[in-house]
């Protein structure tokens, strides 16, 4: 049996061309065009995702995500909105991050991007994502092979500033950050990441800076402000593949590595 979608949206031209990249992908449709509609339904049918547009007729879908939530608390929420600047399509979709979304949607979207992340949402085949953050090539390219062998799908980035315009992270599971680079640096990161994404895992790794800073210390900084893990570097890729493995679980740690 194909997996279930409950699409909310008013805009019946908008639901038809959405509904079809969805059939598309293999999901079955639910199309329901007001709040209530949407609720209401999910007392009455299972749904494995759910896609809302933010705005429906005067209605902000955002004020009612928690009501989503308790109806089906472990289905995963899309949520989409189109603007008409760049600048509050943006505020509107951190806005939806906070609220709660695990996805977000820019309109127009195409069939490959729908299809997906659809595909992601399998949870028996989804691999876990992992982002790398390090200034140093060494470890990141040491990272993302361990990372690669253990089965994860792994994306890099050299800093915080280009990790942030090059990848989601609303749809990465795991961030594998140094606490020192160039720019906006680990620290500061993190506590973006926590205070937007609070559901991504974070693991914080750090060398120190010799004479200045020692490994502990800073890694203990970025426990303090939400990191779920630390490791100190020089690590094995044994050693870092059990921990992202007790992280990713929600595992309790018997040790900080």
């Amino acid at each position: 049996m194909n997996p279930t979608v409950l699409l909310l949206e008013d805009s019946q031209t908008q639901a038809r061309v959405i509904e079809k990249m969805i059939s598309a992908a293999g999901w079955t449709v639910i199309h329901c065009e007001t709040v209530r509609e949407a609720l209401d339904s999910l007392k009455l049918i299972s749904v494995q995702a759910l896609i809302l547009d933010i705005f429906v007729s005067q209605h902000n879908t955002l004020l009612h995500l928690d009501q989503f939530r308790k109806l089906a608390p472990d289905i995963p929420i899309l949520v989409m909105t189109a603007g008409s600047t760049q600048h509050g399509i943006d505020t509107t979709l951190t806005l939806a991050r906070k609220a709660g979304a695990d996805y977000v949607l820019r309109k127009p979207f195409n069939e490959t991007l729908i299809a997906n992340i659809l595909t992601s949402l399998d949870k028996t085949t989804r691999a876990k994502h992992v982002l790398v953050i390090d200034d140093s090539r060494t470890v990141r390219k040491f990272a993302v092979k361990a990372l690669d062998l253990k089965g994860h799908r792994v994306s890099e980035a050299n800093t915080m500033e280009e990790a942030f315009s090059d990848v989601d992270i609303a749809h990465v599971d795991l961030v594998l950050c140094d606490v020192f680079m160039p720019g906006m640096g680990g620290l500061k990161g993190i506590r973006m990441i926590k205070q937007t994404w609070p559901t991504v895992k974070i693991i914080s790794m750090s060398a120190g800076i010799e004479n200045r800073v020692s490994e502990t210390d800073a890694l203990n900084a970025t426990r303090k402000i939400g990191a779920d893990a630390q490791i100190s570097k020089p690590f094995s890729a044994a050693d870092l593949n059990n921990l992202v493995d007790s992280v990713l679980v929600d595992a309790p740690l018997s040790q900080r590595l």
